[in-house]
Order: C-alpha cells, then sequence, then structure tokens
C-alpha cells in the first residue's frame, strides 16, 4: 500500500512506526558503535539486531504505546487520542508495515 492511498488513520501509524523503528534501530546501531565488540552492550545489541521477529514485535508494541517524531516521543493522556487512532488500524495491518519497514532498514 502506498502512503497516498492510506487514510488520515493509517498514515498517522506509517510515520509513527517510521520514526520508532529509527529510534529503536538507530539506538542498537550506535550502541554497537559506542562499545567494543568483546562488550555485553555489543552483543546485546548485535543480538537483537539479529533477530527480525523481535524487532518487529518491538516496534509494534512501542508505536501502540509512544508517539514517536523525528526529535522525540511522548505517551500518557496526552498522546492517546493519536494512539487510539494508530490502533484502529488493527494488528495485522500494524505489523505488516512493522515488517516491512524493518526489512527497509536492513534487518
Amino acid at each position: 500500500m502506498k502512503y497516498s492511498e492510506m487514510d488520515a488513520r493509517q498514515k498517522k501509524a506509517f510515520i509513527n512506526i517510521k520514526n520508532a523503528a529509527n529510534w529503536i534501530i538507530g539506538g542498537l546501531e550506535n550502541e554497537m558503535l559506542d562499545n567494543r565488540p568483546d562488550t555485553e552492550e555489543y552483543k546485546a545489541a548485535k543480538n537483537t539486531l539479529s533477530d527480525h521477529d523481535g524487532l518487529v514485535e518491538e516496534i509494534y508494541i512501542e508505536a501502540i504505546n509512544t508517539v514517536y517524531m523525528e526529535d522525540g516521543c511522548f505517551f500518557g493522556k496526552g498522546a492517546e487520542r493519536i494512539l487510539k487512532d494508530i490502533r484502529f488500524c488493527g494488528k495485522e495491518w500494524l505489523m505488516e508495515r512493522c515488517d516491512k519497514r524493518v526489512k527497509k532498514l536492513g534487518y
């Protein structure tokens, strides 16, 4: 499905998934860059990035519980209206978007 074909709720969800994936995967990649390969931090980040299904699930959970923006995130009562719209898209549709985003990022 192309972005131009999505309704307003789906566009909110797509953007949130994109930003959540960038936040989570970028954080793990930074963890690997900031540590030596023999450290526990490096190994944990590498193992997480190697687990495609685990990444998809983690991004899905974050995307339905936290609103991610390019420069930060928010949650709680202030985010609930947006999160309700995102959840309305349905788990199957959201998981498919998460899977495609993780693959697009190379994992």
